[in-house]
């Protein structure tokens, strides 16, 4: 119920997806369904005042109806979720007197028929400028298939199309891909008569989400609604740091060759033992692994803060061997000889890894 002078918040349905006709096609037809006013991605990307011009003409509507909006595949799903959550997302838009946009459902059109090889590719795609802290005019690449990912991840529904140019026995694969990449999203499929009826189970969007499967598996909340034989997770824990020669070796030769089975999606945070008292965020999707600084040790006043002593990851995917890969990922840790020599001679050891700028810094 809303108490007298408030004004009712604007429900924004979020369409992502990297097929752009699929996505605009399904878009289009939920907004008819639901009466809904519907913000295509094409005016999205040619105007960057058009979210805020919705909301506004919104508030002229005495029956407010929802509002669809399809965004484009260069759209980072953490950014736009950010922007209907946060007091301060969106630019212009008069927040005293809204109405408030409440972001109640984030639904992912998948391409069924091409998914798997989406989430190995190489490709990149432009985000637009103002993401990842870039400033006008500057670009940001990002790999196609960490776009994707991240937008099953933090999904409240996955709808998959095209699902019927493949074999069932495929698609159950798929289902239960999708549903361990995103344990609380529900997973339908387009023509399927409930399908019409969509609305999210899932409770709205806050801005502090943990619907990501890694971020489940790692906090103990895992319990994908779909399984099967070939589709697994296992979660790594490892005190000592990594020797980054020989992770580096590691993932090269043995991970990216798929001799521990197909990992789609690995995650969390981790130590190298070249760059101490860091903790690292561990990125990895398809063929692309990154390692950046997250928290910085020496910046910590309580010790219950610390995110990691030391490895401490997610790991997802297809006909995964997890004793091998634990096995491995063991291998490329510190030995008991190395422990003992200490950090001053961790220091010299051979690090493959790009340069973290932010280091210096923050040592500074």
């Amino acid at each position: 119920m809303t108490m007298s002078g408030e004004v009712p918040a604007v429900q924004v349905v979020a369409v992502m997806g990297a097929c752009g006709p699929e996505r605009k096609d399904f878009a289009a037809a939920l907004a008819q369904r639901r009466g809904a006013v519907l913000l295509q991605a094409d005016r999205l990307a040619t105007d960057e005042t058009a979210l805020d011009s919705a909301l506004r003409l919104l508030r002229l509507v005495p029956d407010r109806p929802e509002l669809v909006v399809e965004y484009p595949l260069a759209s980072a799903i953490t950014e736009v979720i950010g922007s209907l959550t946060a007091s301060d997302g969106l630019s212009g838009l008069d927040r005293d007197h809204g109405p408030q946009p409440q972001l109640t459902e984030v639904i992912c059109v998948v391409d069924a028929a091409h998914l798997l090889d989406d989430l190995a590719s190489d490709d990149y795609v432009v985000l637009e400028a103002d993401q990842h802290g870039r400033h006008p005019g500057e670009l940001a690449y990002v790999c196609r298939a960490e776009v994707i990912v991240k937008q099953i991840e933090y999904a409240s529904t996955v709808m998959m199309v095209n699902w019927r140019l493949i074999d069932p026995g495929e698609l159950a694969i798929l289902v239960a891909l999708v549903a361990h990449l995103s344990p609380h999203a529900q997973v339908r499929f387009s023509g399927d008569p409930g399908a019409r009826t969509l609305r999210s189970k899932v409770p709205g969007y806050s801005g502090e989400e943990s619907r990501a499967g890694w971020t489940c598996l790692l906090n103990g909340d895992f319990q994908p609604r779909h399984r099967h034989a070939r589709v697994s997770a296992f979660r790594y824990e490892q005190l000592r740091p990594f020797h980054p020669g020989r992770l580096k070796q590691l993932l090269d030769l043995r991970v990216e060759v798929e001799e521990f089975g197909r990992v789609i999606r690995s995650a969390g945070f981790a130590r190298l033992a070249t760059r101490g008292h860091i903790t690292a965020q561990w990125e990895h999707i398809g063929q692309i692994i990154s390692l950046a600084p997250l928290a910085f040790d020496h910046q910590l006043e309580d010790p219950e803060e610390m995110l990691a002593f030391g490895q401490d990851i997610a790991f997802i995917g297809m006909d995964l061997d997890a004793e091998g890969l634990t096995a491995a990922l063991d291998e490329a840790t510190l030995t008991d000889v190395e422990l003992t020599d200490g950090p001053q001679l961790w220091r010299t050891f051979s690090d493959p890894f790009p340069v973290w700028e932010s280091v210096t810094e923050a040592e500074d």
